[in-house]
């Protein structure tokens, strides 16, 4: 059975995931990391990051678990500050 069409997120939506974003890009610079030695801790490129930074691109559940480990931080902070 095919797989139904996504929608696009709606606003809410779009305003958390630039939250979360704002979080990592915030932790990222306080751990004095760029965004290409965070990408490579956490298996991605550069340009990934870049992306979740920018609430570009929703990361994965396990990508957010990875860049919390690697950020030294519970996985709740992405979340709630």
């Amino acid at each position: 059975m095919p797989t139904p069409p996504r929608r696009p997120p709606d606003a809410l939506q779009l305003a958390e995931r630039r939250a979360v974003g704002v979080r990592i890009r915030h932790l990222r610079r306080a751990a004095q990391l760029s965004q290409e030695k965070l990408g490579e801790l956490v298996g991605r490129d550069r340009q990934t990051i870049r992306h979740y930074e920018h609430g570009m691109t929703p990361a994965s559940l396990d990508d957010l678990v990875a860049i919390a480990r690697a950020l030294g931080v519970p996985t709740w902070r992405l979340f709630y500050g």
